[in-house]
């Protein structure tokens, strides 16, 4: 079985990934590809882990708790995503450090599915606007005590990767930015799914219309009704300049009120992240989701 997961992060795609492979089910029963709701497995796989964590038996095996999230499926590969696999927004930066807690979900991960291909999938935000938005999550606590003591340049996505990489050394792990999903989003449904990049897929715009105004969505469909672009990089070109004209200022916007967060360290995060990126995509063991323009 391949197992496909969709870790997060937090505050990237907000389950939209999984709604628009919902809208998909042609191609994923034609490809022997299951997509179960989440509250068929995230408690069960959580609870499981859990158990493991503390040396203790898990209520199920994994080869029981697959035959659980896939009922009377046929499938030979299955989509599952948990943006608070790795732990939730409370605990990012537990000890001090970002996302530590990964090594031992992911030894644990490994063991209950031992013997399964196992895929990996993340996507990763400057942290400049992620930090505000996970620390929005964190139900009250204080700036302080969610960052429990890291600077914000902690936030390395390469040391994260670095981390799963560690853990599970055969294990395709991919990746992709936050700040590039409006344009490669049929390109990370065709990937999870696991068809090729000429294959149609259905809600390929979903991400980008969440983006605009309604007039602008309008616009953007008649346009493409229109005009079918000739290349992914001509379609991607076309729905920068929508999203450069028509975007909801409401989706796009985000003001941050965090103490003593001034445009120089914006300016900082962003760059760190840009160095951050080329050192994912020069590792060679990552496949890196990129825009075409």
């Amino acid at each position: 079985m391949q197992i496909v997961y969709h870790i997060g992060a937090h505050c990237t795609d907000q389950d939209a990934l999984h709604a628009s492979l919902v809208k998909n089910k042609a191609a994923l029963v034609q490809n022997q590809v299951a997509l179960p709701h989440p509250c068929k497995y995230r408690n069960g796989i959580r609870e499981n882990l859990q158990a493991m964590a503390k040396a203790a038996r898990p209520d199920m095996s994994g080869e029981e708790l697959l035959a659980d999230i896939l009922g009377d499926s046929d499938a030979e590969r299955v989509i599952l995503t948990n943006a608070n696999f790795i732990c939730v927004p409370n605990r990012i930066f537990e000890g001090g450090d970002f996302h530590a807690l990964v090594v031992e979900k992911l030894q644990a991960f490994g063991t209950l599915f031992q013997g399964h291909d196992i895929e990996l999938s993340l996507c990763m935000r400057d942290p400049g606007t992620f930090i505000p938005a996970a620390y929005g999550k964190s139900h009250g606590r204080s700036f302080q005590r969610f960052m429990a003591g890291a600077a914000p340049t902690v936030v390395q996505w390469s040391g994260l990767i670095h981390r799963m990489r560690t853990v599970l050394p055969n294990a395709q792990i991919t990746a992709w930015c936050n700040e590039d999903t409006p344009f490669i989003w049929p390109k990370i449904l065709r990937h999870l799914i696991g068809i090729d990049a000429e294959e149609p897929v259905k809600a390929g715009y979903d991400l980008i219309g969440s983006l605009l105004t309604e007039i602008g969505t309008q616009k953007m469909q008649n346009h493409f009704k229109a005009n079918p672009p000739n290349s992914e990089k001509e379609r991607q070109r076309v729905l920068a300049a929508f999203l450069e004209h028509y975007a909801n200022p409401a989706a796009v916007e985000e003001e941050i009120t965090l103490p003593g967060w001034r445009d120089d360290l914006l300016n900082r995060l962003s760059d760190l992240h840009y160095e951050d990126m080329n050192a994912i995509i020069s590792r060679g063991d990552v496949e890196v989701i990129e825009p075409a323009f």
